[in-house]
């Protein structure tokens, strides 16, 4: 490219010297066989030629040219006013000429400079073509690497190097020449090394049907894009595989459901019957225990014997303590039977205490609006707190009920002023022993608590009162409004 355009230079500037000195020659040549009508004009093509390639020197060489003619006018004609006068007129002219010219040359030449670095520094590829021969004129050099061509090696060739012949070339091209300016067209062009690349291709046509084309390379986006909706089609098979076995284990899923309802429903029938049985056979021997009380203390009035009186009277407490066995297994068989719900602990408490005599003792109760996701026994739990503190309290004269929030959930409190537990009998409790005539109704609190995930311990200070804590998980307890 640097060769050639010094190859063109040193046409140019031999072409400027030669008309220069012809016009130089010609002048001698004119005055002194007295020709003085036409030499003049032949200074306006050295000039025209000089500012179009040194804009910039275009004044000092029409001067220049000017003296030299002036100097010749002078020295061949000075005895002629009228030729003396012309010359001085041509001499203006020329000198005017040269500075008219050689400003419009420099615009022009600025321009031109400015769009040149443009056409240069531009980040997208550009390059020209003829529309009628689909020669290629120009191409910057982000264009050129992008196709990984030298642009000496693509300067006057035929656009289908880059642009290879296809119904869409033939389509691009009939619409270049069809309209002044095209939208945006998506080209495969070809690369040096046989590749391919896909360009967004804007052209516009410009004076003598050259046609400047803007070129985007957009090869990575439509990767990008083609692999984005691979991964789409295979998310949506994915997805519908996926819901296809989401609805056949929904399918197997209601089968199921219904298969326990229908068991559930199986096994409550079968409760209910049980429960019937035993509540009839419970009603039976409570009778026949009372019965056989009754005969006892019929014959402890008649028997002397203090031996044998002794014997009545253990056979009392043993049918006595037999009779609270059996009372006991009627409230343990309603444990679970209902679903749990939630339930209002202010209201639960109430009710519990509505059948017990708390005499001196006061009840403080301070749990707000809270409710407990519970058995439907869980009235039995707070009966079975207070009347275990009334039986066993001795020195009690408060019972207090409040709640507390941890990291875990929150923890329901019941705690008095009484006696308290022991310390080697705190876990006993609320097991099925006996401690002190007592054992079976916290055992029945610890059953009836675990249905639904919560739990008990007590914590108090023997001689300074018990204190009983429920632990309940955070999604079974709540506050309502």
């Amino acid at each position: 490219m640097r060769i050639k355009t010094q190859h063109r230079q040193v046409f140019w500037n031999g072409l400027i010297i030669l008309t220069s000195i012809c016009a130089i020659y010609l002048t001698i040549f004119s005055l002194i066989r007295g020709i003085v009508d036409v030499f003049p004009f032949l200074y306006f093509l050295p000039i025209i030629l000089f500012v179009y390639f040194y804009p910039h020197r275009g004044v000092m060489f029409s001067l220049l040219l000017s003296i030299i003619y002036i100097s010749l006018v002078y020295y061949y004609g000075f005895s002629d006013p009228k030729l003396i006068a012309v010359s001085t007129a041509w001499f203006v002219i020329f000198v005017t000429f040269g500075v008219v010219t050689s400003s419009f040359a420099e615009s022009l030449r600025a321009e031109e400079r400015k769009y040149q670095r443009i056409f240069e520094n531009s980040q997208a590829g550009i390059f020209t073509f003829d529309c009628k021969t689909l020669q290629i004129k120009e191409i910057n050099e982000k264009c050129a690497q992008m196709l990984k061509y030298e642009r000496d090696d693509l300067i006057a060739r035929d656009l289908s190097v880059i642009l290879p012949n296809s119904i869409n070339q033939d389509r691009f091209i009939f619409n270049v020449r069809k309209a002044a300016i095209t939208g945006e067209v998506e080209l495969i062009f070809h690369t040096s090394e046989g590749g391919e690349r896909q360009f967004l291709v804007t052209t516009t046509i410009v004076p003598n049907y050259i046609a400047v084309c803007s070129a985007i390379d957009i090869t990575e986006r439509k990767l990008a894009e083609k692999v984005i909706q691979k991964a789409k089609e295979e998310l949506e098979i994915r997805v519908k595989e996926r819901t296809e076995e989401l609805l056949r284990a929904n399918e197997v899923l209601k089968a199921e459901i219904q298969e326990r309802k229908r068991f559930e429903e199986a096994i409550q029938l079968a409760n209910r019957k049980l429960n019937t049985l035993s509540s009839i056979t419970r009603h039976d021997i409570l009778n026949q225990i009372t019965a056989l009380i009754m005969y006892l203390s019929l014959a402890q009035e008649i028997v002397n014997e203090p031996i044998l009186r002794d014997h009545l009277d253990k056979i009392e407490k043993i049918t006595e303590l037999i009779q609270k066995q059996i009372r006991f297994t009627r409230d343990y068989q309603n444990i679970g039977t209902n679903a749990p719900m939630w339930q209002n602990v202010q209201l639960s408490i109430d009710n519990a205490i509505s059948d017990l005599h708390l005499g001196s003792v006061a009840l403080d109760v301070d749990v707000d609006n809270l409710e407990i996701y519970a058995d439907m026994l869980l009235e039995k739990v707070f009966y079975n707190l207070v009347e275990n503190t009334l039986r066993h309290g001795e020195k009690v004269t408060k019972i207090k009920f409040y709640f507390e929030h941890n990291d875990s959930g929150g923890i329901l409190i019941c705690e008095d002023n009484g006696i308290g537990i022991p310390p080697n009998v705190k876990e006993k409790i609320f097991k099925r022993e006996y401690y002190r005539n007592t054992g079976y109704g916290l055992f029945l609190v610890t059953e009836i608590l675990s249905i639904t995930g919560l739990s008990i311990k007590e914590t108090g200070e023997f001689n300074h009162g018990a204190r009983f804590k429920i632990s309940i998980p955070l999604e079974f307890f709540r506050f309502t409004n």
